[in-house]
């Protein structure tokens, strides 16, 4: 079959027509979801697919049931503007009822007809001569591998959804239960089973707790160092703000209130928002914030650990509170001085049949490993090539240093945009803000492709460039700059690739009126450089043409406030004044 090409618009159409425009997307988690609802709604013409390799929307949130996983963002944030949910049931809800919410969502706004599940993305190229990007899926229920094509291609799969096994000799030589926390196994019971957890990120923060009660005992390996959060955002709401308390459940009363009361809720909303981006201030070294939080962390730690002192002197970081995102933990520091823990402060130097020795050579059999060490990270393609302009792997271009402009755009990928590429996740904010705001950035530059007939469009090296240098500058003040693990560098002392140089708002103010002139453009009409406006076509408007209502604006009018005025004069001083005079007065105000 003949691959296809792009369709130009014709040179004798109304200005505001959209040449018809098909879209490819990878991955129906959250960013997928919202392309599914906002991208019909504002695109015209508009042909959508979105692939994703799980039978159901939600990506991690679908993806990630183990005992305790939870958002460290609190539920009254982390949810779509346009789409508030008054019956959150904790502060910090359960795993299961956020992704939940994201299939209510794609249920009430009719997504699925726009999803291929159970299809895996292989690899994209871009085909300079079609003007379309060659996109290559497998279809998972019989291995049949297959190209796709589209004007616009859209990669909405985050980074965290590529774990892997870690790196310890003898792992897969463990004859009892092995389970990766990213692919967790919902019929295993712990019940009376010795288990080992291995990482001390944040997912072994939710899983101990979690699971610890039912379990015979725990064996806990934490290499390395780590600052655990008092409440934390908890005291966004001023009836915990005095408090330990980490996470609280909404009783079923103050739900019901919200549900009956949407401006309460979104008052609510306003006021726990608003606390957590004003936590940005805690990364500013020598901040208010940064001081009173790094003091309050570390206090917290040491008197939740008093009772066993050495734990807390081991899992100190000599690095700042901060440095890397710091995890809320309820109830993990407590756990960890509990008599049916072992905590374990060393390497581990291999996997035995029946448990795991340590690196001074000491074997602990187990009956269950948990390995809750995380996802790659590191933004490296190898298994899902990208190949943009003259062939170049984005792979390659990443090799040293990852970036994109404004986190969305990649360079030498022509029509191609990110959902949370490099330095496109919040430091501080909803990771599902900053998604709304990258949506709505891409559509206002799909539809300027339709709308001026561009082949492509792409963001030139030295706005990528000067966006890298924009991170820099900003990172070089805060926490983040210090030397420690962070999944969002790929070294301790590296770059920050992970997170916005900037609040989450801050990009939302960013992103609000994009920067064209950072972008360089391929016309269907690139034969004359000097006749660029043949997108304004017939002179004429779609509704013109189509004999329809030609007059939609003045439905849409914005009526601008009327400047106050003191209209009445003062009282006469005297009954004789001359009442014309009054009114020339009047007149000239």
């Amino acid at each position: 079959m003949e691959t296809p090409s792009a369709t130009p618009r014709p040179r004798e159409a109304p200005v505001d027509y959209a040449r018809p425009i098909k879209v490819i997307c990878i991955g129906a988690g959250m960013s997928g979801i919202l392309c599914g609802i906002r991208f019909p709604q504002r695109i015209q013409n508009l042909q959508l697919t979105i692939y994703d390799k799980n039978d159901e929307v939600g990506g991690v949130w679908y993806e990630n049931k183990y005992p305790g996983v939870t958002c460290d963002v609190p539920s009254h944030v982390f949810q779509y503007t346009f789409a508030n949910n008054p019956n959150w049931s904790h502060f910090f809800s359960p795993g299961e009822e956020i992704s939940q919410y994201f299939r209510d969502i794609a249920e009430k706004y009719d997504v699925k007809k726009y999803i291929r599940f159970g299809h895996i993305f292989k690899s994209a190229r871009w085909l300079e001569d079609k003007a379309q990007w060659e996109i290559t899926i497998m279809r998972m229920s019989d291995n049949l591998v297959f190209k796709d094509y589209c004007d616009v291609f859209v990669k909405a799969t985050g980074n965290l959804n590529k774990w892997a096994w870690p790196e310890i000799a003898g792992l897969q030589n463990f004859k009892g239960k092995l389970i990766h926390t990213a692919n967790w196994d919902t019929s295993f019971d712990p019940t009376h089973k010795r288990v080992a957890v291995v990482g001390y990120g944040a997912t072994a923060v939710q899983l101990v707790p979690a699971i610890l009660p039912q379990v015979a005992h725990m064996d806990h390996y934490v290499r390395g160092q780590a600052w655990i959060s008092p409440a934390g955002y908890v005291a966004a709401d001023p009836r915990k703000a005095a408090s330990d308390v980490h996470n609280f459940h909404h009783p079923i009363e103050e739900r019901e209130a919200y549900a009956k009361d949407p401006k309460a809720y979104l008052e609510y909303r306003h006021q726990v928002e608003n606390y957590v981006n004003k936590f940005q201030l805690v990364h500013w070294v020598g901040s208010d914030m940064n001081k009173a939080f790094s003091k309050a962390t570390e206090e917290s730690m040491a008197r939740r650990l008093a009772k066993k002192p050495e734990i807390f002197e081991h899992l100190k970081p000599s690095y700042p509170v901060a440095c890397r995102r710091v995890s809320p933990g309820p109830r993990y520091l407590e756990c960890l001085v509990e008599d049916k823990l072992s905590f374990i402060p060393k390497g581990i130097r291999q996997v035995t049949e029946s448990g795991i020795q340590d690196v001074d050579g000491t074997i602990r059999e187990v009956d269950t490993i948990i390995c809750a060490t995380g996802f790659d990270t590191s933004l490296r393609l190898t298994d899902t090539p990208i190949y943009g302009a003259a062939g170049v792997s984005l792979d390659e271009l990443w090799d040293s240093e990852p970036g994109a402009y404004m986190s969305i755009c990649p360079p030498k990928m022509p029509n191609m945009f990110l959902f949370v590429g490099p330095n496109g996740a919040p430091g501080a904010g909803s990771t599902i803000q900053m998604s709304e705001c990258a949506c709505e950035y891409m559509i206002k530059c799909i539809r300027k492709i339709q709308r001026e007939n561009l082949r492509s469009m792409q963001p030139k090296t030295s706005a990528v460039n000067a966006f890298m240098r924009q991170v820099d500058r900003y990172f070089a003040k805060s926490t983040f700059a210090f030397t420690c693990n962070n999944w969002a560098k790929r070294t301790a002392n590296g770059r920050m690739l992970g997170y916005w140089p900037g609040s989450a708002v801050h990009q939302r103010a960013t992103l609000s009126e994009p920067r064209f002139e950072d972008f360089e453009y391929s016309t269907f009409d690139d034969g004359d450089e000097e006749d660029f406006l043949t997108w304004m076509g017939n002179g004429m408007i779609t509704a013109q043409v189509e004999g329809r209502l030609s007059t939609g604006y003045l439905d849409t009018v914005d009526i601008p406030p009327v400047p106050w005025k003191e209209t009445i004069p003062p009282s006469p001083a005297s009954v004789d004044e001359d009442i014309y005079a009054v009114v020339e007065k009047v007149a000239l105000q």
